[in-house]
């Protein structure tokens, strides 16, 4: 069901619907949600719909025009600098290298049945997944959680202001670091970070509206300053030479680590900007709001390629498969989508959880799993063959901050409301992949 995302066009169907156009208390989000039901409620009793109830408008010629269509007729420009271009041509060359490496690998018939045979071993890790620690990793909520490339390290960042990195084995703390004198809001792992190397280690983000980049010692690199409102996710582009933030001011922002500088404001949603994820050949990104809408970028042209519509309620994460096209968005309406993107479509729902889900990211190596953590204190991992979930992960005693699943390493890390750092191992007694 195709129903308006803009808020002045529900009211206006609701009207027509001789419906009340706002309840007390109600918010956007909700006041779409109460206009799907009172669609679906009509289309039930066999009741016809008024004209242009699925978000038409009148055009100047006095024809039906689609409010998205209207839209999309007007190109808005942003003149960038000399910097970004460079970059953006850059990424372009490097992206096609990458993206024929990996289709390569695809047509390979020895790798297809090597990846076949992998799926089905890291199904059957996902369902043997159980606790092996625990650990107490802060003294107030723990709301981000990292796991580096190479599955060594994984870093964790609170509310109380600080991050703190583990040694992903046994969860043994290696350094913390005040970062902020706000919230915390985020912590990402640098892809190109090895233990005991000099250079970036990880990057926050605050609710001081600032983000900053820190060595494995604690050490400040950079802050990153230009922010209107308070961050909510991070995300390193693939080639670790560019950091994006996400913010409440409606933006999200990418920034060279080299020269500390912002290189690309991006509007476009119509909320506050909550999450991205990067495409691993770093091509495309897709960010996600508190708009309900995920949007998707061309990183080497700086166009809008394609928007994601059908959450009904906020979107709060996102990632992208090492496929190279698949994306799970989650948020506030429970559930988790899965889009095609060389289909421009949803390609499943999963009705993953009884409440809100903070966490949505795929297993790290081949993405033939997919973990989700949520506020009713689960984590859930499930197949993106089958879509079947493989195992419920049960052990924290509050809201579900983060998460990260490693099947090739056979484990996954988690982090909640509870203050804990909590790792899942597979069943030692079972082969792992």
């Amino acid at each position: 069901m195709a129903v308006t995302t803009n808020d002045r066009n529900v009211r206006r169907s609701l009207r027509m619907m001789e419906e009340p156009i706002t309840l007390f208390g109600e918010k956007e989000m909700e006041r779409r949600e109460r206009l799907m039901r009172c669609i679906a409620q009509r289309e039930r009793n066999g009741q016809a719909l008024p004209e242009g109830i699925l978000g038409e408008t009148e055009g100047n010629d006095g024809t039906a025009m689609d409010v998205e269509e209207e839209w999309r007729k007007e190109i808005f420009y942003t003149i960038g600098s000399e910097r970004l271009e460079t970059i953006r041509r850059g990424w372009a060359v490097e992206s096609l290298q990458r993206a024929k490496a990996r289709i390569g690998k695809e047509k390979d018939e020895d790798q297809r049945t090597e990846r076949q045979t992998r799926r089905t071993r890291t199904e059957q890790n996902g369902q043997s997944l159980a606790l092996e620690q625990s650990q107490v990793a802060h003294p107030r909520p723990v709301v981000g959680c990292s796991l580096s490339t190479r599955g060594d390290t994984v870093a964790t960042c609170s509310w109380d202001g600080k991050c703190r990195l583990w040694d992903a084995d046994d969860l043994r703390g290696r350094t913390t670091f005040a970062a902020h004198e706000e919230r915390c809001t985020d912590v990402r792992i640098h892809p190109s970070y090895r233990t005991g190397t000099e250079g970036p280690c990880a990057a926050t983000g605050s609710s001081d509206r600032t983000a900053k980049l820190w060595d494995e010692r604690g050490r400040c690199l950079a802050t990153y300053e230009g922010h209107a409102d308070r961050l909510a996710r991070l995300a390193f582009h693939p080639f670790g030479g560019h950091l994006a933030t996400t913010s409440f001011d409606r933006t999200w922002r990418l920034w060279d680590l080299t020269t500390g500088t912002e290189l690309l404001l991006q509007e476009g949603h119509s909320r506050a900007v909550y999450a991205l994820a990067f495409q691993r050949d770093g091509s495309w990104a897709v960010s996600v709001g508190l708009d309900a809408v995920g949007w998707v970028w061309d990183l080497r042209t700086g166009r809008h390629i394609t928007t994601l519509n059908g959450h009904v309620k906020p979107i709060l994460a996102v990632d992208v498969s090492p496929d190279g096209y698949t994306v799970a968005t989650a948020g506030e309406d429970h559930a988790c989508k899965l889009w095609d993107l060389r289909q421009r479509r949803c390609i499943y729902t999963l009705p993953a959880h009884s409440s809100l889900i903070s966490t949505a990211c795929f297993e790290t190596g081949r993405g033939d799993a997919l973990l989700t953590g949520s506020y009713d204190g689960t984590l859930r991992v499930w197949s993106t063959a089958s879509y079947a979930c493989l195992n419920t992960l049960e052990a924290h005693e509050g809201k579900v901050g983060a998460g990260a699943l490693a099947m090739g390493a056979g484990f996954a890390v988690s982090a909640g409301f509870d203050k804990t750092l909590k790792r899942w191992r597979v069943d030692q007694e079972k082969d792992l992949v």
